[in-house]
Parts: structure tokens; sequence; C-alpha cells
């Protein structure tokens, strides 16, 4: 679990005057960001829901993820705000602060975990289903599944609890950052360990996975059968579609992921190197913005390659638009009605004035 945002120990040298277009640039990439991630993630977990032949043990798997970023989404802002990154100064009070800062790292670090083993799950689905597909029944059941799912939220609950009790606000003139505060030994040991369990040894696993995956899939024999051979054609273009799809996944995952990483080794063996960071650009970059491009661009990659993604996509937005188009009908009739007895109204009184007859009143009208 890597999830610390740790500063330098000469944060005291730092320009009070760097300019507030910084602050205001970050603030609103991490907006528009964060915009993306909640529609994309709920549009996700709405066609999920609404789409019958969406339901497989890999798009549970998409839609745990779904969540898990909509979660990461809704902790960036608090603990954003939390760190000062809004504005030159702290205005949340003390206490708030301290528990935003211990449940915004709290919650990150959950987040990025059941990211994590939700990818493996879905290597592993897609690895017994293409090199194994008779054993594909035994992981599709819906106990095995919902075990599973409920695993990838019990894991990170629990290994990320340091943070709830050794998370603390830290005031460094009227700057505030929000820091691990236990020792640089138990730092290291923790970070450690959770960048091999959390990053290294899923990343492995699943490179393991999907080389043999893409292996089986390329070297399927053809049948003998011209129809049958067709079938199978279409069925392993459909395979080699979804890995693909899910590649590019687990390949934005990591990249997104990997800066934050290498900051925060950075920061714990060489902190010298950001002793120039006046303006906390690497803080704002690393530990927030691309972690949070992880969360937005998921949405992005279903809905572009998956057909039924897409479709599902496509079905919902055309829902959408009657809805709201038949209640503009209906309120744009009754308003045609209204101005129509309005104007009838204004008829009949300027006839009756000037004593014309009803037959005069309807011609003219």
């Amino acid at each position: 679990m890597i999830n610390s945002s740790v500063q330098p120990t000469n944060i005291l040298d730092q320009d009070p005057s760097c300019s507030d277009a910084v602050t205001t640039l970050f603030t609103v990439l991490l907006s528009i960001v964060t915009l993306a991630a909640f529609i994309g993630n709920f549009v996700v977990i709405v066609s999920f829901i609404k789409t019958p032949n969406l339901k497989t043990s890999t798009n549970y798997y998409i839609v745990n993820m779904a969540v898990s970023d909509l979660f990461c989404a809704c902790f960036n802002w608090p603990l954003f705000a939390a760190e000062g990154m809004l504005t030159s100064r702290q205005f949340i009070s003390d206490h708030l602060a301290s528990v935003v800062c211990k449940l915004g790292m709290y919650f990150r670090g959950i987040s990025q975990v059941v990211s994590v083993l939700s990818l493996v799950l879905i290597s592993v689905d897609r690895y017994v289903a293409i090199v194994f597909p008779l054993k594909i029944v035994m992981l599709d059941r819906r106990g095995l599944r919902l075990t599973f799912l409920v695993l990838t939220w019990i894991i990170p609950i629990v290994c990320g609890s340091p943070y709830v009790f050794y998370t603390e606000v830290v005031k460094v003139d009227d700057k505030t950052f929000c820091r691990t505060v236990w020792s640089r030994l138990l730092k290291v040991v923790f970070n450690f360990i959770g960048f091999v369990i959390f990053y290294c040894a899923p990343l492995f696993v699943m490179t393991i996975l999907y080389v043999r995956v893409v292996k089986t899939v390329r070297n399927r024999p053809n049948a003998a059968d011209k129809t049958q051979d067709q079938m199978n054609s279409k069925r392993q273009k459909q395979q080699q579609k979804i890995t693909k799809i899910l590649i590019s996944i687990v390949v934005a995952f990591f990249v997104c992921w990997t800066p934050l990483c290498i900051y925060l080794s950075l920061k714990m063996f060489h902190r010298d190197l950001f002793a120039k960071d006046k303006c906390l650009v690497f803080l704002a970059l690393f530990f927030y913005l691309f972690p949070s491009f992880s969360t937005a661009i998921n949405p992005v990659i279903l809905f572009l390659f998956s057909s039924n993604y897409h479709q599902a996509l496509k079905n919902m937005s055309l829902q959408v638009y009657y809805f709201f188009y038949e209640k503009f009908r209906v309120i744009g009739h009754a308003n045609r009605r209204v101005g129509s007895s309005h104007g009838q109204g204004k008829v009949v009184m300027t006839a009756y004035v000037r004593g014309e007859t009803a037959s005069t009143i309807c011609v003219k009208s």
C-alpha cells in the first residue's frame, strides 16, 4: 500500500509568494479529471446493472474497480484541501483537517488495492476462460465470485488501518501537510511491503497470465469444418479484442500509479531532489493528478473499445434523450395551450369592447 504524502524536511524554505496560477491550474485539472471519473464510472455501473449480457465474472470485477475509483475520486478532494493545495492557507478547522487527512489517506489506499486485486481477478478469470475453458464454470459460481469481491475490500481495509492511527496534519509555517508520523524505519518497511505485495507481485502475476492468454489465443488450431471454422474465427477475434481491452486497462493503471511509487521512493531516500519544488508541483502531479487519471481512463477504454459497453452507453443516451425530449414536449404543449387560451381571451375582450359579433370574432381569430 503505497499512499503516503512525505514532505521534505526543508519545507521551511518554501517560497510564500508562489503564484496562485499554479494552484488554480492544478485545481482546474483535478476538477476536470474528477468530473470525468464520476460520470464515467457511474455510467459503467448503471450500464452493468441495466444490461443483462454484461453480467459476467469479468464485468463484476470491472464494476468493482469502478466503485473503488469513485471512492478515490471522492476522497481526493478533501485530502487535497487538507494539505492546503486549494489555497495558500488552510481553510478548514484543525480537527476537521485531521479527520479528513486520516480518511483521505485511508480510503485512497483502499481504492488503490481494490483496483489492483480486481485486475488480478480479471486476469485469472480470462486465463482460466481461455487456457482452461472447461474449468471456467468453477470460477463463475455466484458464491465464489461474491467471496472474491468481498476479499478485495476486506484485505485493503485491514492492511490500510495504520493510516487511521499514524496519519496526522503537520503544519509548517502557513502550510499544512498530511503525513504519516511513525518512525522512518516503520515507514520504509510499511511502504516496501505494500510495494511488493500490492504492486510488484500483481504486476508480475498479470504479466505471466496475459502472456499465456495471448499465446493461447494466437496458437489455437482451426477446425476442419468450414462453418465451425467461421464460428471459431469469430470467437477467437472476440477473445483477442477482450484481451486487448483488459491489457489496456492494466497498462493504464500501472502507468498512472508508477509515478507515485517513484516519487515516494525518491522522497524517502533522496529528499534533496525536491528542495527546489517551491510550488509543490511534484506533489500535485504525482500524488494527485496521475493517480486520478487512472480513475477516469477505465470508462473511456471500455466505452471506446468494448462493443457491449458502447452499445449500453448508446442505449442509455437514447433513453435519457427521449426522457428529456418527452418532458420538454409536454411542457411546451402545456405552454402553447396556456398561450392559446390567453390569446383567445384577448380577442374576446377586444371584440366585446368593439361590439363585434361572435362570428366576426371567429373569423378574425
